[in-house]
Parts: structure tokens; sequence; C-alpha cells
């Protein structure tokens, strides 16, 4: 479910990361999907992909970017988690990317007069083991983000597989439950 503007952007100060170059105005700002405040620039509530002229690709995964919310500790790249492709920083509420284009398990590309490097990101289900079983959340969230480098120029584009919008008709509802065999403790 993708957030709003406002709300994507509603932040208390303690918990905002710095966007941007320091002075950034508010087009600029936006233009690299970050929220400004008036004075200062700051990544939202979502997932942010910046290509760096120096060849980096800069991923930032806000853990409220879905419902319910992305475990940060799932989060993995083509490449693995390890190495160059893990968290370079992060708090509370958002995970932290930086890795060269490069790098990654990143696939290289020519189209026309650029050069085309394409990642993505995954956040895994998330099993939950308590002393009557095993639960699994229900959302799998994926992210394809590529830059485009061509000679002057940087481009950067996203595609997810966000779920379809729900259908609302009348008619028949399915529901589906599955049992397996084993032993629950009473």
């Amino acid at each position: 479910m993708p957030l709003n503007d406002a709300t994507k952007c509603h932040l208390d100060d303690a918990d905002r990361i710095p966007c941007g170059e320091p002075g950034i105005d508010a087009s600029h700002c936006g233009a690299i999907n970050c929220c400004f405040d008036g004075q200062q620039c700051y990544y939202g509530r979502t997932v942010t992909v910046q290509c760096t002229i120096d060849g980096q690709f800069v991923l930032v995964v806000a853990r409220d970017a879905t419902l319910p919310r992305i475990s940060l500790d799932s989060i993995s790249l083509l490449g693995g988690s390890d190495g160059p492709c893990g968290v370079a920083d992060y708090n509370a509420d958002f995970a932290i990317y930086q890795f060269p284009v490069t790098a990654c398990g990143t696939r290289a590309t020519v189209q026309g007069d650029y050069v085309v490097y394409e990642n993505k990101m995954v956040s895994s289900y998330e099993v939950g083991v308590g002393p009557l079983g095993a639960i699994t959340r229900d959302s799998h969230y994926e992210l394809y983000f590529q830059c485009r480098y061509s000679t002057g120029s940087l481009a950067v584009a996203l595609s997810s597989n966000d779920p379809p919008l729900p259908v609302v008709a009348s008619g028949p509802l399915r529901v589906e439950l599955r049992l397996g065999n084993g032993q629950c403790g009473r």
C-alpha cells in the first residue's frame, strides 16, 4: 500500500536521516524522492533509490514502506547481504545500503547510448516460531531498481511487484485453510 506524501514525510525530527547535499533546496530534494520541511531534506517512509555520479547505488529502506512493516533484517540484494551488499548504516526505522553499481549481483546491459545497471531488493518471508508452531507473515516485497549512465547524464528507474489492488465486488468468497500433520501442545 503506497503512502501519500503527507504520510511519507511525517517523521519526528529525531528519526529523520538527512538526504542530499547540505543546503539542498526543496525542488532538488523532491527530484531525488526525499522530503523537505522548509529547512531540511530527509528520507521519507518509503524505499528510496539514488544513483551517484561516482557509480554508487544508495538504497534507503523504511520499515514503514509496506503493511505489514518490512523486517529490515530480512532484506537482501541479488548478491546476498554480505560485504559491500550489507547494511551500511541503520536505525530502528531505516536501513541504508550503499554499494558500487558493479557489485552485489548487479547486471549491466547496454541500451542505445546508456549503460544500465540493474539490481533487486527482496524482503523475505518472516517466520515466527512459538510453543504451538510456526507462523509466517503473508507479505513479500521485491523492488527492481536501475541506474542508467551515459555521457553527461544519469537516470533512475524503479519497478516493484506491489500486490494488485483489492477487487471489491459481490460474489462468492474463497477461503483456504491448510493443515499439516504434527502435534500441538495443549
